[in-house]
Parts: C-alpha cells; structure tokens; sequence
C-alpha cells in the first residue's frame, strides 16, 4: 500500500466516527435563534414614506399578535403578450416604473393575504417541521415543510383570476385551514410564483 492509499483508508476511517457537517446556514433564523431581527426592505421602505409624511403622531409598536392581524404580500407580475409565459416575478415596493420601462411585457399585480402567526404557532409549526440530520448531528428545520404550514394555515385571501378573468375563492375547513379543493388549486401555482411569496410573507413577520 503506498502513501496515497493509506492516507484515503485513514480519512474514510475518521469519516465513519466524525461525519462531515453540512449545516443549512439560514437553519438557526428558522429554529428561532437569532441575536438580531431586522427586515431590510420594510425599513427602506418606510424611509420613502417618511420623506412624504408630514405626520406629526406616530403609531405605537404593536408587539403582541392579535388574530385578526392580516399581512399583504404583494408582487408585480411580467408576462409575455403572444402567450402568457410569466418572465418576471418580484415583491413590490422596489420602485420600478412597470409600464414605463417594460412597456413591450404585460404587468399584473397579485396580493395574498396572510393572517400572522404568533410565538406559539411557529413554535408549533418548528417542531413538527423538525427533522434530525445525521450529518449536521442535530435537528434542522425542513424549511419546505415549515413553508407548507403557513401555506395551509394562514394564507386567507388572494386576487387570483381564472382564464375569464373571474377572481379564484379561497375555501377554508372548519379548523381555519385550507380545504384539499383550494389546496390543490395553490399547489398548482407555479413554484417560483410561490416561492417568492412565502420568501417575502417569512422576511414580514420573522425580519430576516
């Protein structure tokens, strides 16, 4: 055996007791551990419209999450005339003139309203979103199972359309989530139409 052999047997040997680590780096903002919350894009934004007020009352932090709390996503939508393919998908407030620099593209505005977990929900949806890494040797947070319940429990409204331009109803369970029927209209949705909506209602109310 020459040096090279043996120097690849001793790191499978050391493999085998110490597995590599590979942590999902944003695992820790999910699991709630943080030192430090800050939502970058709200503070630029309400920095816009502070230049504007002329407001001399401010309202009062809001730090307990009442159940009739809602937050609005909502996002610009570029799409081809000739066949509709969506080409741009973006959170708005970002302050781009749509039908000026775009003029060529069709633009859409789509809001979804979300009612807003508390403390305990993401406490509850955390944990059974927990799956135990035997690399990492720790409990990660599956982020598409997390992203999952929020869809199911706390998206409440939309200004999706059908093909004649009719607004699409979301249908509600008993227990405030979801019905399959609508639930299988929202896993029908493109993948990246859903994604940035769930990047941005996370960012709203986690201020990551």
């Amino acid at each position: 055996m020459n040096n090279g052999d043996k120097v690849e047997k001793d790191v499978e040997k050391v493999e085998e007791v110490v597995p590599m680590a590979v942590v999902d780096p944003d695992a820790e903002k999910r699991g709630g551990v943080k030192d430090m919350a800050q939502n970058t894009e709200a503070m630029v934004i309400e920095a816009e419209k502070a230049k504007e007020s002329k407001a001399k009352t401010y309202a009062k932090p809001s730090f307990f999450v009442k159940k009739t709390a809602r937050q609005t996503v909502s996002l610009d939508i570029l799409s081809s005339r000739e066949d509709g393919r969506i080409v741009s998908i973006s959170k708005s407030g970002l302050g781009i003139k749509f039908e000026e620099d775009f003029p060529f593209m069709v633009h859409t505005e789509l809001n979804f309203e979300f009612s807003i977990p508390n403390y305990e929900d993401m406490t509850t949806y955390r944990q059974r979103s927990g799956k135990y890494s035997r690399e990492a040797q720790q409990v990660i947070v599956d982020r598409l199972n997390l992203r999952n319940f929020l869809l199911v429990w706390h998206l409440k409204d939309w200004n999706m359309t059908d093909e004649e331009g009719k607004k699409v109803d979301l249908m509600f369970d008993p227990n405030g989530s979801l019905s399959e029927e609508s639930l299988a209209m929202v896993y029908a949705l493109s993948p990246s139409l859903v994604d940035v909506v769930l990047t941005g209602f996370e960012k709203d109310i986690l201020l990551s």
